[in-house]
C-alpha cells in the first residue's frame, strides 16, 4: 500500500492559513482588500483585543449572493480571474481566492452580505472552516465579517501571539497603509471602543497624510506627480530635513497595492543623495502606476513582493521624478519662534507679509560680529579664492530666495533680509555644500598628490594594517602615496593637493575607519565622493571666523548657484527661514 495520500480540504486550509494568516492584522488585510476590490467607498474595522478576541471589517460594496457567499469559502474560489492568462495582468488586490476559507479554518467566521438588488441577505456562520448556519438576514448592502477567537484550533499558533497592544500597533499600520493608498475611500478604525483612525475618503492624499503622521509633518511634504512611457508616480515626498532613523515613514504602492521593494525605495533615496545626514532616511508616499503586465504579484501569498519586468528603467524614471521635485523646491526649515498652533490640514498661508531693514543695517543679536563698511578685513585664503566681484546686491535665481546679508550671530550664522522674512545661514555648512560641487565638477584636480617634507609614520592596528595591505590601491588612487614600513607601521610620504599639510593625516584615518566599517558595500566611486566631502569640509570657512558684508554677499551668491544649495553635503541644512508674519505675530504687530 502506498505512503502518500491526498490530504482533505479542511487540513490543506488549515496549511494554507499558515501563510496567509499570520497574525490579527493579516486578517485585517485580507479582508479590506476584499472589500476594495468589491468597489467599497466606506471601510470600518473594529478590534477587540488587539484583534485577538475579535475582528470585524464591513463595507458598503457589492456584496454577495446566497450562492457566491457559500461557494467564497471554498479554496481558490474567486471572482478577480478565470484562467491562468489573467494572472499575467492582476488589476485587483487579491485574486489567489486563499483568504476567506484560510481565515474560516483558523477562526469563528459570523458574515453577512446583501448586494443592492436584493431585498434581505444572507448570513453564515462558520467555525473551523464548516459552515453550521445559513439564513436569511436584515442587513445593509454590502458585506460585513465578523472573526471571533482566531486560532482558537491552532494553539501553537495563538501562543506566539504578542500582546493586544502590540498586535493592535500592526493592525494601525495595515488600516494607515490602505487609508492613504486609497485616500478616496473613507477609513475607520475602532480598537476596543476608541476610534484610533478616521478619514473623509475625499480623495485628498495630503489630508490623510496629515491625519496619520500629523500635520507637522504634512506640512513638510512635497507633492509628486510626474509620467512617461514607464509608468507615473505620484504622491508625496518629505523635504531632507524631514526623515526618520528607519523605513517605518517610507510607503510604496504599484498600481494600489502596498509592497516593499528594496529596488524603489533605493531609487527614491538616491535622489535624496547629499541632502540627508548619515544613517536617516526620507518620509515619503508613493504610488508607481505601471502596466499589469510588467509586475509579476504572484510571488508570496501575503502579496507584498513583488517582480518587475525592467527594473533598469523604472528605477532610473523614479531617481529622476523625485530628484526633479527635490531640486525644483526651496527646502528650507522653518525657524520655530516659541510654541505655535498648527492647522488640522495643511495649506498655504494666505497672508504674506513683507518686512524691510534698512541696508547696510548690522542685526544686534548675540554677540554680534559688525565690520563697518569700508572696514580693512581679510577673509581666510580658501574662502577669498571663492570671492565674487563685488555687487550692490545679490541677483539670483528664481528658485532660491532673493538675500541680503545684514551680519553676523555669533561669527558663525548670517543673518540675511528676505522678501518673506528673515534667514539665517550657516556659513560653515554653505561654503562646503559650494566647494563639493566644485570638487565634484573636476575630481581629477584635487587627487593630485603633494610629497611631504616631512613624512609621517602611522601606527596602525593589525586589522586596519591588513586592511590597507589589501587596499593600498584604493588609496593611492585618492593622491596618498604610503609606504609599508614594517609590522603595523606604514609612513605616509604624500597627500592629495589641497589637503593640507597639517591635515593629511587625519583624513587618512578617517577614510581608512570608514572604509574599514563599509569594505564590503562602498564602491570606490562612493569612497571618492566620501573623501571629496571631507575636504570640502575641511577648506570651507569655519565657525567663528568674522565675515565682511561683502564676502556674506559673495558667499550668499555662490550658494544660490548650487544645484542643491539648502543642505551641506552631510545633510545638515544650510539655512533656516523665519518668516516676517510670524515675527510680526511674535511682536504682537498681527493677532
Amino acid at each position: 500500500m502506498g505512503n502518500i495520500i491526498l490530504l482533505d480540504e479542511h487540513t490543506a486550509n488549515k496549511i494554507a492559513a499558515g501563510e496567509v494568516i499570520e497574525r490579527p492584522a493579516s486578517v485585517v488585510k485580507e479582508l479590506i482588500e476584499n472589500s476594495i476590490d468589491a468597489g467599497s467607498t466606506r471601510i470600518e474595522v473594529s478590534i477587540t483585543d488587539g484583534g485577538l478576541a475579535e475582528i470585524t471589517v464591513s463595507d458598503n460594496g457589492f456584496g454577495m449572493d446566497a450562492r457566491d457567499a457559500v461557494l467564497a469559502l471554498e479554496r481558490h474560489a474567486t471572482s478577480k480571474i478565470s484562467r491562468a492568462s489573467d494572472l499575467e495582468s492582476i488589476q485587483t488586490l487579491g485574486f489567489r481566492g486563499e483568504a476567506l476559507p484560510s481565515i474560516a479554518s483558523v477562526s469563528k467566521v459570523n458574515l453577512k452580505t446583501k448586494i443592492k438588488e436584493s431585498l434581505s441577505g444572507i448570513e453564515l456562520v462558520i467555525e473551523g472552516g464548516k459552515i453550521l448556519k445559513e439564513s436569511e438576514t436584515g442587513c445593509p448592502p454590502g458585506t460585513a465579517i465578523r472573526v471571533s477567537e482566531l486560532f482558537y484550533n491552532t494553539p501553537a499558533r495563538q501562543k506566539h501571539m504578542k500582546g493586544p497592544a502590540a498586535e493592535a500597533g500592526h493592525i494601525s499600520d495595515v488600516v494607515n497603509k490602505f487609508a492613504m493608498g486609497y485616500p478616496n475611500i473613507s477609513f475607520q478604525l475602532t480598537s476596543s471602543g476608541r476610534v484610533v483612525l478616521k478619514t473623509s475618503g475625499s480623495g485628498r492624499l495630503l489630508e490623510v497624510i496629515a491625519n496619520i503622521y500629523g500635520p507637522n509633518t504634512a506640512k513638510d511634504m512635497l507633492p509628486i506627480d510626474t509620467q512617461n512611457e514607464e509608468g507615473a508616480v505620484f504622491g508625496y515626498l518629505g523635504k531632507p530635513f524631514l526623515t526618520r532613523s528607519g523605513s517605518t515613514h517610507q510607503t510604496i504602492y504599484i498600481n494600489g497595492r502596498y509592497i516593499r521593494s528594496r529596488l524603489i525605495t533605493k531609487a527614491v533615496e538616491n535622489a535624496y543623495h547629499g541632502m540627508l545626514m548619515i544613517a536617516r532616511h526620507p518620509v515619503f508616499v508613493i504610488n508607481i502606476r505601471t502596466s499589469p503586465e510588467e509586475v509579476d504579484v504572484n510571488v508570496h501569498p501575503a502579496k507584498t513582493e513583488v517582480r518587475l519586468a525592467r527594473t533598469g528603467a523604472l528605477e532610473e524614471f523614479i531617481t529622476r521624478a523625485v530628484k526633479v521635485v527635490l531640486t525644483g523646491n526651496r527646502l528650507i526649515p522653518t525657524g520655530n519662534i516659541g510654541p505655535a498652533k498648527v492647522a488640522n490640514v495643511p495649506q498655504e498661508s494666505s497672508k504674506q507679509e513683507e518686512w524691510k531693514i534698512p541696508y547696510p543695517q548690522v542685526f544686534p543679536a548675540g554677540r554680534v560680529c559688525e565690520v563697518p563698511l569700508g572696514s580693512e578685513y581679510t577673509p581666510p585664503k580658501e574662502f577669498a579664492a571663492e570671492a565674487l566681484p563685488e555687487t550692490p546686491g545679490i541677483q539670483v535665481p528664481v528658485e532660491f530666495p532673493d538675500l541680503r546679508p545684514i551680519g553676523q550671530i555669533e561669527c558663525t550664522y548670517i543673518v540675511a533680509q528676505g522678501s518673506d522674512g528673515m534667514y539665517l545661514i550657516d556659513q560653515h555648512a554653505a561654503h562646503e555644500r559650494i566647494l563639493y560641487e566644485k570638487y565634484m565638477e573636476k575630481p581629477d584636480a584635487f587627487i593630485a598628490s603633494e610629497q611631504l617634507l616631512f613624512p609621517v609614520t602611522l601606527d596602525l592596528t593589525h586589522r586596519e594594517a591588513q586592511l590597507l595591505n589589501d587596499t593600498i590601491i584604493v588609496f593611492t588612487d585618492l593622491g596618498f602615496v604610503v609606504e609599508h614600513f614594517g609590522g603595523e607601521s606604514f609612513i605616509l610620504r604624500g597627500i592629495p593637493a589641497g589637503a593640507g599639510k597639517d591635515g593629511g593625516k587625519e583624513i587618512f584615518l578617517d577614510l581608512l575607519d570608514y572604509f574599514s566599517q563599509n569594505r564590503y558595500t562602498i564602491s570606490n566611486k562612493a569612497l571618492r565622493e566620501k573623501f571629496l566631502i571631507t575636504m570640502a569640509c575641511r577648506n570651507a570657512i569655519k565657525a567663528n571666523n568674522k565675515l565682511g558684508l561683502p564676502e556674506m554677499e559673495s558667499l550668499l551668491a555662490m550658494l544660490a548657484q548650487a544645484e542643491q544649495p539648502y543642505t551641506c553635503p552631510h545633510g545638515r541644512p544650510t539655512m533656516i527661514h523665519f518668516s516676517g508674519y510670524d515675527l510680526e505675530k511674535k511682536f504682537k504687530r498681527v493677532l
